[in-house]
């Protein structure tokens, strides 16, 4: 088993490596190329990463994926409460603003069966739902007012709101009436909620207790970042049951989410010209934002990268059930396109140019690669 599994790891650093080999001649056939120095950058990080991304059986991978992404993430955990506490506890919507957003919009596309006739994002709209109450209690008719569609019969609605429920984690309990006012008659109200455990955590950060009202409110850093972080959670604790975490759209999304993120980590951060009109734009900021040439991003040039680190990503994250899962079907591809594309919705243009907002994990996947290229250089 040890060494089909090492045999798969080496397989895939190969096809990266590849996918290297190809960004490398693409790159060379191009010049198009508006900064000076760019096309030079890139391509010396390229090179430098064919050269050291293999060495000591993919360390700068094992060390990027497992410690800043598995582990912020991804929680080695079954408890799906102790998943949740970790990821947000560590995790906060400004700091990981293009991540949230990045799962924001896969879980809204996820979603969109749900929600066609919602206005505004999904999570956005249950974050609302569940502000307006003190307990994290919402009664099916409130998911069916916010998310149903008049054109679609009821059990279509609620067997679509189930899976929205399940995508995140969340729960649902029924209360019995025996004899309801109107009618007399036995009648069964469903609620949908989170789970006991996870109800402490949120009453002990979100709920405040308004003293001279006598009555406790939910707070306004309640946000969509605790419904990112029940995703994750979930995605982690059931990572091996594709059932309950929407399956293996789920898995092909997150996995090109991170991909992604890995991909933009180790682009070289370029110093543009102090002549270039880009640093006067009041948009950007050369203390944390860094230029990436549209270029770059088009077709043929990082392509090959992505889809090997798709598969790596899957890998470490999945094992071998979330690799088989990496497939090239159309809407594989479908789903990598998406967000791949989503990149332009979640980082800024400025003058042309994309730019690449340093937040946190980018800032630490880069310093990772840089320090063990130092420690190559020195040994």
């Amino acid at each position: 088993m040890e060494r089909n599994q090492e045999s798969t790891w080496h397989e895939l650093l190969q096809d990266f490596e590849m996918g290297l080999e190809k960004a490398i001649d693409e790159l060379e056939k191009r010049d198009v190329e508006n900064i000076p120095g760019a096309k030079e950058a890139l391509k010396q990080r390229l090179k430098n990463m064919r050269l050291h991304f293999p060495k000591n059986n993919g360390e700068i991978f094992l060390k990027s994926i497992d410690d800043k992404i598995q582990n912020a993430f991804f929680p080695n955990t079954n408890d799906f409460s102790e998943a949740f506490q970790k990821i947000i506890k560590s995790r906060t919507h400004e700091q990981d603003f293009i991540i949230n957003e990045l799962l924001n919009g896969f879980v809204a596309s996820k979603a969109k069966a749900v929600a066609t006739g919602t206005q505004g994002p999904v999570i956005d709209r249950m974050v609302e739902a569940f502000s307006k109450r003190n307990d994290f209690h919402i009664v099916d008719y409130q998911f069916y007012a916010m998310f149903g569609d008049p054109n679609k019969p009821r059990h279509y609605i609620k067997s679509q709101l189930e899976e929205l429920v399940k995508l995140f984690g969340l729960v649902s309990k029924e209360l019995i009436i025996e004899k309801d006012v109107r009618k007399s008659e036995e009648k069964i109200f469903t609620f949908y909620t989170f789970p006991e455990k996870i109800i402490k955590i949120l009453e002990e950060k979100y709920l405040i207790l308004d003293e001279k009202l006598g009555y406790t409110y939910v707070s306004e850093a309640f946000d969509r970042n605790v419904f990112i972080c029940m995703f994750l959670a979930n995605v982690a604790t059931n990572r091996d049951d594709l059932d309950k975490i929407g399956g293996s759209y789920t898995l092909n999304g997150i996995s090109a989410i991170f991909a992604l993120i890995l991909l933009l980590s180790f682009l070289p951060k370029l110093s543009v010209d102090e002549t270039n009109p880009i640093l006067n734009d009041p948009n950007y900021n050369a203390d944390t934002m860094s230029v990436i040439p549209k270029s770059w991003m088009m077709r043929q040039v990082l392509e090959p990268l992505f889809e090997p680190l798709i598969k790596i990503i899957a890998y470490r994250l999945g094992g071998g059930l979330w690799l088989s899962k990496i497939i090239d079907s159309d809407i594989n591809k479908k789903i990598h396109n998406q967000i791949r594309f989503l990149i332009k919705d979640v980082n800024k243009w400025v003058l042309g140019q994309l730019v690449r907002v340093e937040i946190p994990i980018f800032v630490e996947i880069s310093n990772i690669f840089t320090e063990i290229l130092v420690g190559y250089d020195e040994s």
